[in-house]
């Protein structure tokens, strides 16, 4: 798991947090993609080569929900396209914790005799049995947007989960440091939400005068639940002028809760997606945290066709915080001053047009 430590960054990704210039195409419609062919589609990370060697992949995410996973699942679309390397197969196992259901998948890709097998993975254990019968048939194992447990992954590309928590505490405490904030964290199990929660509440200890108040770990990703938490904490914490959640849906719901009770609290979550766009601009949201889920599935096809050609793999941290290499996209806070510029279709919107079931 990643240590809480200061975000590491390597010279590749430092200028990746300053190339953030690129004009919001409003509409985020099929014209985006076409952008995109103009524009940086790495934001100075990498520069991206194409496949010389013939490569072959397939994939299986948690979920296609939201803009996030949507968005991974695009970018491996898109740029094995561009880069020439064969997507096979892309399967979804329809939400956390359906580990079984990814222990299928994998098994079919591993059947299909895929070069590389990459997994969003549903759980943050359980998977090193299976990985070892992919490695032991040729198939390398990727870890794509979170991460997972196992030394049996050969590179996996995601985000620093626990500083996704900080920058959020970090937000409310220059907003009201004597306020109390409400938490969600989320599912348990996952790792993700963990390291969110670690972050933001060990973030907020350095804050003096904000209180958090400690929430439990249950139920999954979604508005319902996002809403049904949110209202009956809010009911029984009349002083709280902050929700923190560690993800859209749950904090949209927590959004509409706020809504219906007519209370003047705002929401800190993170990844973006279009409806969310609007409730930064009204104050709904006070900030969320883009998760580039484009640039990550676009990445873990760049840095698979390195590996496979034995080719440099810039900005790669090895250092023990996971059981295997990784890379890290950094977060990036959507607040009403940059809203309307930020490169939403570069980072984690698809086109509005695009649809999954071309690939699956």
């Amino acid at each position: 798991m990643l240590k809480d430590k200061k975000f590491q960054v390597s010279r590749g990704v430092r200028r990746f947090l300053q190339v953030m210039t690129f004009a919001f195409v409003g509409a985020l419609s099929v014209n985006a993609a076409h952008a995109a062919d103009s524009e940086d589609r790495f934001q100075g990370l990498i520069e991206p080569i194409k496949a010389e060697k013939s490569l072959s992949i397939g994939v299986t995410l948690v979920h296609l929900h939201d803009d996030f996973w949507k968005g991974i699942a695009y970018g491996i679309e898109d740029e094995a396209k561009r880069s020439g390397v064969e997507l096979v197969q892309v399967s979804v196992a329809g939400a956390y914790g359906n580990v079984r259901e990814q222990f299928a998948q994998l098994e079919a890709l591993k059947t299909l005799g895929v070069d590389y097998a990459v997994i969003g993975a549903a759980s943050f254990n359980g998977y090193d049995p299976i990985f070892r019968q992919l490695n032991a048939a040729g198939t390398k194992v990727l870890a794509v947007g979170i991460p997972v447990n196992s030394p049996n992954v050969t590179f996996g590309v995601g985000q620093d989960e626990t500083s996704i928590g900080q920058v959020l505490a970090k937000e409310v405490c220059q907003k009201d440091p004597n306020a109390t904030v409400i938490t969600i964290p989320g599912p348990a199990g996952a790792e993700w939400t963990r390291l969110r929660y670690v972050g933001f509440t060990e973030e907020a200890k350095k804050c003096n005068g904000l209180k958090v108040l400690d929430g439990a770990f249950r139920g999954n990703v979604g508005l319902s639940e996002g809403m049904a938490q949110a209202s009956d904490l809010l009911l029984r914490n009349p002083e709280a002028k902050f929700i923190y959640t560690p993800e859209i849906s749950l904090g949209m719901g927590a959004a509409q809760a706020v809504r219906q009770q007519k209370r003047d609290v705002q929401v800190v979550s993170s990844s973006v997606v279009r409806e969310a766009i609007p409730m930064v601009k009204d104050g709904r949201f006070l900030g969320i945290v883009s998760e580039p889920g484009i640039i990550m599935g676009r990445l873990i096809v760049q840095y698979a066709i390195r590996e496979n050609e034995g080719k440099e793999m810039p900005s790669l941290i090895n250092d023990g915080a996971l059981p295997y290499p990784y890379v890290l996209t950094p977060p990036e806070l959507i607040k009403p001053d940059n809203v309307d510029i930020h490169p939403y279709h570069i980072y984690e919107i698809p086109p509005a047009d695009w649809s999954i079931k071309a690939i699956q």
